[in-house]
């Protein structure tokens, strides 16, 4: 079954959808994933943080959520679609190899979990020692879904400046008003030639809370929607 994950990374808090999950045990072996060559693809570790990834820097993009230990992995057009060795290491200690091969598939999420049963660092040891919790997250992630489905949503009328990056355009289309959150809804075009990887940040502006693309790439004549939500 299909099933829709949205994550954020904080002060850039950008969406992340993935079409479907798989879980992997850890083990003392390379473990062999498909993932998308398109779109970003989660990696995360059952009851643990990810601290830090190594591999081939030119291979792949990776953004990394401090706060809920997260990683999320696209390959470089350098790389293609050659298979991406990477090495996991986990805040407790813990190592996995990985092999990630890309596909024209949907993104993934590939959890790992810990063969040591009740053994590593629970998410909720991270959030008492930092005395912060994920319920912002959460009710940010319900007002970006609702805005993207157009659930529970008003009109309002506002009209605000357009967004550029290089040749890329973010025109301002609709406002609307979402659980006390304003949202932007933007119409990205090129007017260069050729293929073009987006990312949330090329369009972030102070006062953003988060940041949501249709698409992680656009050709001339094609069209992408960028959602923004602010206080």
């Amino acid at each position: 079954m299909s099933k829709r994950i949205y994550k954020f990374t904080l002060m850039f808090l950008s969406i992340y959808q993935a079409a479907f999950g798989e879980e992997f045990q850890m083990q003392n072996k390379v473990i062999k994933a498909q993932i998308s060559y398109q779109d970003l693809n989660r990696i995360s570790v059952k009851g643990d943080k990810i601290d830090r990834i190594y591999g081939v820097d030119n291979a792949f993009h990776l953004e990394k959520n401090d706060k809920t230990g997260e990683a999320f992995i696209r390959p470089t057009e350098d790389n293609g679609y050659s298979p991406i060795s990477l090495s996991v290491v986990t805040i407790s200690g813990k190592t996995q190899d990985l092999l990630l091969e890309p596909a024209d598939t949907e993104a993934n999420a590939i959890e790992l979990v810990s063969s040591e049963t009740g053994q590593g660092l629970e998410l909720s040891d991270f959030t008492s020692a930092t005395g912060a919790g994920n319920n912002y997250e959460e009710d940010i992630s319900e007002v970006m879904k609702k805005f993207i489905t157009s659930k529970d949503v008003s009109c309002l009328a506002l009209t605000v400046p357009d967004r550029k990056h290089g040749c890329l355009k973010a025109e301002f289309e609709e406002a609307f008003r979402i659980d006390g959150y304003i949202g932007l809804k933007f119409e990205i075009t090129t007017q260069g030639k050729g293929s073009f990887v987006l990312d949330e940040r090329m369009f972030s502006q102070k006062g953003d809370v988060a940041l949501s693309l249709s698409s992680l790439r656009i050709n001339e004549n094609q069209k992408a929607t960028l959602y923004v939500l602010r206080k």
